[in-house]
């Protein structure tokens, strides 16, 4: 149907130039959704690497956090043992600094006993030594007063 001045002719080159462009179009979306594919394929082996990895890190975490229970019940442990032992050798401690001062008391009474046992016992032969220098005093006082008599006596006699 020509209308005489080439109108049918353009429009079905148009149409024919429109469905090329559209098979263009058609080509262009298939690739696209080819590639879409391509990604979602891709996309799904991801999500189920990191699914398994995520299930990797969890059992880690989980036995990651088992050590921790373990250490920490170790800590603990430790640390009532070390109360125990601080306890009992504070106790030690008290105990021989208790003996070392009964027996440091006991040592001073002996030795404050033998001091006055020496002190008697110096006292007595301080008192005989003390006796016996008055008694020579006395007699060298006698000798010296009776000395210029003796002279006397001595000189009548020669």
């Amino acid at each position: 149907m020509e209308n005489g001045n080439g109108e049918t002719k353009k429009t079905v080159q148009q149409l024919a130039i429109d469905l090329g462009v559209l098979q263009n179009e058609v080509k262009q979306v298939a690739f696209v959704n080819e590639k879409l594919d391509t990604a979602i394929d891709r996309l799904t082996d991801i999500s189920g690497s990191i699914k398994s990895m995520l299930a990797v890190h969890e059992e880690k975490i989980s036995k990651q956090e088992e050590i921790d229970k373990a250490i920490f019940n170790l800590i603990e442990s430790r640390r009532v043992e070390f109360d125990n032992n601080y306890k009992e050798l504070h106790a030690r401690i008290n105990k021989i600094h208790q003996e070392l001062t009964d027996e440091i008391e006991m040592s001073e009474k002996r030795l404050m006993c033998e001091i006055k046992t020496l002190n008697v016992n110096l006292d007595g032969r301080i008192g005989v030594f003390e006796k016996y220098r008055w008694i020579i005093i006395g007699a060298a006082i006698v000798v010296g007063l009776s000395m210029p008599s003796i002279l006397d006596i001595l000189k009548i006699v020669q």
